[in-house]
């Protein structure tokens, strides 16, 4: 399972993750967080503020099967810290959870330390870490 902040990553890093960690499309699930808008289609790959209640509590039942879901792994692209896929990512029951040290180091099971946030380094260094852990 894949979170973003930033839906137009989508296909770069399903393509990546795809060659460098040989993942198929099919089975990579996206959630993408967006700032809520009443202009903006209610899309089940996106979620918003409005979706997360008091005390970290998910009113959405779309939010509620995607941290309920037994994912293998979970990578967090988020580029800057976010509150909402913070709380995501810490509700998730993925097996593996990675993301970017400078987002918090603490959410996450395998954390790459990249003050660019670039997302071919984060996968290079996962597809090092899977490779020890025989994930992949």
């Amino acid at each position: 399972a894949i979170i973003l902040d930033n839906a137009a990553l989508e296909n770069v890093i399903a393509s990546n993750l795809g060659t460098k960690l040989s993942f198929n499309k099919e089975n990579i699930t996206f959630l993408v967080y967006r700032k809520f808008s009443k202009k903006e289609e209610v899309i089940t790959k996106f979620f918003s503020e409005r979706e997360i209640g008091f005390k970290a509590s998910l009113k959405s039942d779309n939010l509620k099967k995607f941290v309920n879901y037994s994912y293998d792994l979970l990578i967090n692209y988020t580029k800057a810290s976010n509150l909402y896929t913070n709380v995501i990512t810490l509700h998730s029951r993925a097996k593996l959870k990675a993301g970017f040290a400078e987002i918090d180091d603490e959410l996450f099971d395998i954390v790459v330390s990249d003050p660019t946030f670039n997302e071919a380094v984060l996968n290079q260094e996962l597809k090092k870490y899977l490779t020890i852990l025989n994930k992949i």
